[in-house]
């Protein structure tokens, strides 16, 4: 089905490239927009003669689509408004609130559809069987789990969440339709297919709300985002390594800001161009303002290097230490140790105290004239 995908819209991607997200998102809320209204009107005329409670709350279930599908459209269509004075970073987390609103939709009518269907079950009612009625639900079926599949693609395409988010919920349908089906051929089981249709309404409803509140909130990046990052800077040979890594999504601008560490040996003047370089390459290769800040690596200290040496080891005692760097001493006579920790996890000032302990202790008894640690935990946010 990729491939076919692929081929079908080969000549669109070369008019309108993946890049052109807001074409591809719209175009894909207005084209679940005709179809999902197309779907409405034949299961709505469908439950109606039949008499179905099931095929009622599916027909509902395909007109909050509808609403997903606008919600996706003027999401969109809002996202990519220019910035202001007072939006400076854009308009791009429109595309979640228009989602999230659509989510309380959707639970609303999911419980209304519970409601409906145990009347159903306590009224006992029959409901018609026709092979029309059977027929217009396997086509609905069919149509769905296309819509999904092209919502799917273009996600994965454009590398939008919000898109394949509508995917799933096109899926939803297909599935609560199966369902459905049943209802032509089982006696006096609409109401309880009822109730699990409408529990998958309020599926979907409960997912795509966690996911749209978790954008808005902030996610944590990608690992292949954040290896894909690692590998691009460190690609320059003049990078000696790269840490604390923040990244602040607006959906549409990325902020981003990292540290470089660079030869101390370098003039200020060197430094400072390779700061604006790499600064150029990632906002070209990632579609990102970046900030680049510098951080001297001092490469003929020996003793510094016998230092970094025992405090790797050190630190793998600790299973929520991620990483150190920014690793640096004070002082001749009574050295003082400088280092930056990256953790996998919140910790407590104990566990904070113990390692500054562990590494104090341990120096000192290698290096004696080391007779101070001090050590800044990073926050989680910083990769």
């Amino acid at each position: 089905m990729s491939a076919f995908l692929d081929r079908l819209y080969r000549k669109s991607f070369q008019k309108h490239p993946p890049d052109c997200r807001e074409y591809w998102g719209r175009y894909e809320g207005v084209l679940s927009i005709i179809l999902n209204g197309v779907l409405f009107i034949i299961k709505g005329v469908v439950g109606l003669l039949s008499g179905s409670i099931a095929v009622l709350a599916d027909a509902v279930h395909t007109l909050s689509d509808i609403g997903s599908s606008l919600g996706v459209f003027f999401g969109f269509k809002m996202a990519y408004r220019p910035a202001d004075c007072e939006h400076p970073y854009g308009h791009g987390r429109m595309e979640h609130i228009a989602t999230l609103g659509v989510s309380f939709l959707l639970l609303l009518t999911g419980i209304e559809f519970v409601r409906s269907s145990v009347k159903a079950i306590t009224d006992g009612r029959e409901v018609e069987r026709s092979l029309f009625f059977v027929g217009a639900v396997i086509a609905s079926i069919f149509v769905k789990e296309i819509m999904s599949r092209v919502s799917f693609f273009l996600g994965k395409k454009i590398r939008s969440e919000t898109l394949k988010a509508d995917g799933w919920h096109h899926r939803s349908d297909a599935i609560s339709s199966v369902l459905v089906l049943f209802t032509f051929f089982i006696p006096r089981i609409d109401g309880y297919l009822g109730i699990a249709v409408a529990l998958f309404i309020l599926w979907s409803g409960i997912t795509i709300a966690k996911k749209a509140v978790s954008v808005l909130i902030g996610e944590h990046p990608s690992s292949e985002f954040l290896e894909e990052l690692k590998t691009f800077v460190k690609s320059f040979d003049f990078v000696e390594g790269l840490h604390d890594i923040i990244i602040n999504n607006y959906e549409g601008t990325k902020i981003l800001s990292l540290h470089v560490e660079l030869d101390s040996r370098l003039t200020f003047e060197k430094a400072h161009y390779y700061s604006e370089m790499v600064e150029e390459k990632l906002d070209e290769a990632f579609h990102v303002k970046s900030v680049v800040h510098i951080d001297p690596v001092d490469k003929t200290d020996s003793l510094l290097r016998e230092i970094h040496a025992t405090v790797t080891p050190l630190l793998e005692r600790f299973d929520f230490v991620d990483s150190f760097h920014d690793l640096r001493k004070i002082g001749k006579k009574r050295i003082s140790v400088l280092l930056d920790l990256s953790t996998k996890r919140a910790v407590s000032r104990r566990e904070e105290e113990a390692v500054r302990e562990t590494l104090l202790r341990e120096l000192n008894q290698a290096f004696p004239a080391v007779k101070n640690v001090i050590m800044k935990v990073e926050p989680l946010f910083s990769y």
